[in-house]
């Protein structure tokens, strides 16, 4: 991982290109801009061997979900786990990578993989699971 402090921001184009495409290959660009790389022991890794190493590395990023006023962290530490496949790509307002002393100055040890933060545009257009999630952590 670079050791330059940075934020990335992913771009608003990209975010609307989701729609399109399974949102994994939008947190597989935000994986890629924290300085992550998917190493293969073999030259030609299977479909599988790529699926499995790319959901073994995006577990162990440090997740943070805005919307309004409130904020929901998935802590890969203590095994909380965001499911991507469940979140709707047209919900996303933007997406925010931090990386390096920029991450660990704002999140301390839980940034020190990155942080890839998620703002939604509106709490009504999250899915119920993440509405409850939202407001059970932010009593």
């Amino acid at each position: 991982m670079n050791s330059f402090n940075q934020e990335v921001k992913i771009p608003t184009r990209l975010i609307k290109y989701a729609k399109n495409m399974k949102i994994k290959n939008l947190f597989l660009l935000a994986f890629l801009a924290l300085g992550h790389n998917l190493c293969f022991g073999q030259n030609n890794p299977s479909k599988n061997e790529i699926k499995q190493e790319f959901n073994t590395a995006m577990d162990s990023i440090f997740y943070v979900l805005q919307v309004d006023d409130k904020s929901l962290e998935f802590d890969p530490r203590k095994n909380e786990k965001l499911d991507l496949e469940a979140l709707d790509p047209n919900s996303i307002e933007s997406l925010s990578v931090l990386k390096g002393n920029d991450a660990m100055i704002k999140y301390g040890a839980k940034g020190h993989s990155g942080v890839i933060i998620i703002t939604f545009k509106n709490f009504d257009m999250i899915s119920k699971d993440l509405q409850i999630k939202f407001l059970e952590s932010n009593r």
